[in-house]
């Protein structure tokens, strides 16, 4: 009786190949997440051992993918006034639908290393959050194959889950305008968080264009070293030279800006207007309610999830951004 040929499986392939299964599984469906050498190198490998590739699609209701979420570096203490962490835990558990998730928590850096433990299992994907990933992490993650996603930075040739600043800045525009302001207006960042000041910035002032406020972003921008570099002299030295509407570029600004037009003496909002951006965390203690815009990290994270599900489970691979709406949470500070 002859010997039943053994079945090859895409383990043996990644065995072979000395990859990993996820990177071999992304090789054959042709990702671009896999470099052409790669991708030519594995197909080889899988032919000369007799792979043949299964044609149905994996069952999300079966899988439990691991995720590692990656929080911005140590040094970044100010990133951790305006999300929560228990939003985006749960934000990529919605998204990732009927697939169970272990979702692993680290933070990132120039030194972070996607892949520490060589007996720590299968990634599927990472998600880093509010922050760049360096160029060897990137590559690293490529060789092995895994989903990647950034929320709310730029990085090119990577899946980008981003708020819509643009829609934002409008919001509070609009608002604005109701309100009566035509001009006297000041845009306030700081340094660390230049993609995401950027957006708002040009949204900000796309926005007063089209709605008739006076604003230019030359004369009228306030970019700060830190937060705590926002503080009550610049604050006084604006206030008397004529502003009266400070725009924040998310709520911590916001706060600043909040505090210190009230200990030199200005009376909110019957003096100056303020806005925040994003509805952190932080807002829950300002006295009055930023007016602020909300853009939801837990939508934020669910986007990202909906995004590794679509390309682990179902092979749909797509480098194209999210874009996710903000509403706007009238306080009392406009």
């Amino acid at each position: 009786m002859p010997l039943k040929s053994k079945k090859i499986t895409m383990a043996d392939v990644a065995k072979a190949a000395g990859v990993s299964k996820a990177t071999v599984s992304r090789a054959l469906a042709g990702s671009n997440l896999i470099g052409l050498s790669v991708r030519e190198e594995i197909t080889e490998v899988a032919e000369r051992l007799g792979y043949v590739k299964r044609t149905v699609r994996r069952h999300g209701e079966r899988c439990i993918l691991t995720v590692k979420l990656v929080l911005p570096p140590v040094r970044n203490r100010t990133s951790r006034l305006f999300f929560s962490l228990i939003d985006l835990v749960e934000g990529l558990r919605e998204g990732l639908g009927p697939a169970g998730v272990n979702v692993l928590v680290e933070t990132g850096g120039a030194v972070f290393d996607p892949y520490p433990h060589k007996k720590g299992g299968e990634v599927e994907a990472f998600v880093f959050a509010f922050h760049r990933p360096s160029e060897a992490t990137l590559s690293q993650i490529q060789e092995h194959g895994a989903a990647t996603v950034v929320l709310n930075r730029d990085v090119a040739g990577i899946c980008q889950v981003v708020n819509h600043h643009a829609q934002a800045m409008e919001l509070i525009v609009r608002h604005l305008v109701k309100k009566g302001v035509t001009g006297d207006c000041c845009f306030v960042a700081y340094e660390g968080m230049e993609d995401v000041a950027k957006q708002r910035l040009e949204g900000f002032t796309r926005a007063t264009a089209e709605h008739g406020i006076a604003f230019e972003p030359d004369d009228d921008f306030w970019l700060a070293s830190s937060p705590e570099d926002i503080g009550a002299d610049e604050v006084r030295r604006r206030l008397e030279a004529g502003t009266k509407t400070f725009v924040g570029v998310n709520d911590v600004a916001g706060s600043l800006l909040l505090q210190h037009a009230r200990n030199v003496g200005y009376s909110i909002p019957d003096q100056v207007r303020i806005t925040g951006c994003d509805n952190a965390p932080v807002r829950g203690v300002t006295v009055p309610k930023l007016t602020t815009v909300e853009l939801s990290m837990y939508d934020l994270a669910k986007e990202a999830g909906r995004r590794i599900y679509s390309e682990v489970i179902e092979g749909e691979v797509s480098e194209e951004s999210i874009f996710v709406p903000g509403d706007l949470l009238i306080g009392g500070t406009t």
